[in-house]
């Protein structure tokens, strides 16, 4: 029988949707899958609305701190509703984009809905069935909400659902210490909103390096956030119009409203996978091998679904890798080591590799040479206060990690990327140049602490 298409691929999101551009291009016939608007979550209640929203919060810092520089900005204000419609209108552009991209390929079908194994060959949609002799599964995660007592009973809010807000709250409590609590936190409390952030580790963004995620900290409390550390939140209830969080410590706090974030659980919910033999890990997270193949040869699955990352920039490169493999034999291995990413905290930071509590744990021999952003030019006449470069080597000439929070960090980390991937990767960064006065001078600092030859 001849299948109906050359590949089905089931989730249409931050991975899914350009895995399928790229199979077209490929002059194959997909059929994709996926509820919910293309392009997932990253677009639609993650990356883009909220990188907006955190953009916004910077505009509004800078502005009621111009008067240091001799800029008065006289009634700068903040209209909540406005910062929403900008993020709204971000998002459905960008949705109308993606739309407007696959519309574009007549070689892709697009279903509107989920979709469900009935072999490893063929997707139940509905009443119909499709075969194909390959299948990516790309179905991502969904917020995990922990077992608290009363949770049902309150109105909390996700990173998903946090752009309803109709006003903004007086006050709010994060729930967990990860990245995306750090970033909405510091929006609300720029924006005016008591803060709290409610952890069960001691520092928040625990699997950063140690000396960041202290800075963050330290620098939170600085301005004004509340973070109440090495406790769980055991019981919450409703109070009039508030919600109460009460911690296994007998901390308590009263709110408008509250925001979970204490990580994800895959989305494999109704897809049958055991049907097509597809195994999955304790976690739920489904198994690959170096080649993103599943426990059955010919099922692929790529993005946070595996595991690995929750990383745009890594399902993207993902989404070209996969599709490659599933067309050709000589397959590329796929590797998670040395990923960059950035937090959009304020400051922000800039990570890749190893940190130095990884480096200890594992008994590898290393050195640190760390600078502040203070200590540079640009960084003086920006009147910076905060900030640290830290970069991690061995005595072999080798970068193990770099770690940076302060201005720019985002963008800064970028000169690592590359030297960290080589054997020698310090001996170039010695003889690198950087222009004056910029940024990139805090490197120098650190080439001064190296030797430059």
């Amino acid at each position: 029988m001849i299948p109906d298409y050359d590949l089905i691929i089931i989730g249409a999101g931050t991975s899914g949707f350009p895995s399928a551009k790229i199979a077209a291009g490929y002059s194959k016939k997909v059929l994709l899958l996926g509820e919910g608007a293309l392009g997932g979550k990253c677009i639609e209640n993650g990356c883009i609305p909220a990188k907006a929203m955190i953009y916004a919060a910077k505009l509004y810092k800078q502005a009621i701190n111009a008067e240091k520089f001799g800029v008065i900005i006289k009634g700068a204000s903040l209209d909540f509703n406005k910062v929403l419609e900008y993020t709204e209108k971000l998002v459905h552009d960008a949705i109308q984009g993606n739309n407007r991209q696959l519309s574009q390929f007549d070689n892709v079908d697009l279903i509107r809905k989920k979709g469900h194994c009935v072999s490893e060959s063929s997707v139940e949609v509905g009443n119909e069935v499709y075969t194909a002799p390959n299948i990516l599964v790309s179905t991502g995660t969904k917020p995990w909400i922990p077992p608290i007592e009363g949770i049902n009973d309150v109105d909390y809010l996700t990173h998903e659902t946090i752009f309803n807000l109709k006003k903004l709250p007086k006050s709010i409590a994060f729930v967990g210490g990860g990245f995306i609590s750090l970033e909405f936190a510091n929006v609300f409390n720029t924006f005016n909103s008591k803060v709290f952030i409610i952890d069960t580790n001691s520092r928040p963004i625990f699997q950063a390096d140690e000396t960041i995620s202290t800075a963050i900290k330290k620098y939170y409390e600085e301005d004004g956030i509340t973070f109440i550390s090495n406790s769980r939140t055991s019981i919450v209830s409703k109070s009039s119009d508030n919600i109460i969080l009460e911690t296994n410590k007998g901390e308590s706090i009263e709110v408008e409203e509250m925001m979970i974030s204490t990580g994800f659980t895959a989305n494999t919910e109704g897809l049958n996978l055991e049907v097509a033999g597809v195994e999955t890990d304790k976690r739920g997270n489904i198994i690959v091998n170096e080649y993103l193949q599943t426990t059955k040869p010919n099922i692929y699955a790529i993005g946070d679904i595996i595991g690995k990352t929750q990383f745009t920039h890594m399902a993207l490169r993902e989404s070209k890798i996969v599709v490659h493999n599933i067309f050709n034999n000589n397959k590329i291995f796929v590797s998670f080591e040395n990923i960059p990413y950035a937090v959009f905290t304020d400051p922000l930071i800039g990570s890749i590799g190893k940190t130095e509590q990884e480096l200890k744990e594992t008994g590898v021999d290393y050195k640190v040479v760390q600078t502040e952003f203070p200590r540079s030019s640009r960084g003086n006449l920006m009147r910076l206060k905060r900030g640290i470069v830290k970069l991690l080597y061995n005595d072999n000439e080798q970068i193990l990690g770099c770690h940076i929070i302060g201005e720019n960090a985002d963008i800064l980390i970028h000169e690592i990327v590359p030297l960290i991937h080589l054997p020698n990767g310090l001996v170039i960064f010695r003889n690198l140049i950087h222009a004056h006065p910029t940024m990139s001078e805090l490197f120098r600092n650190l080439q001064e602490q190296l030797g430059f030859f």
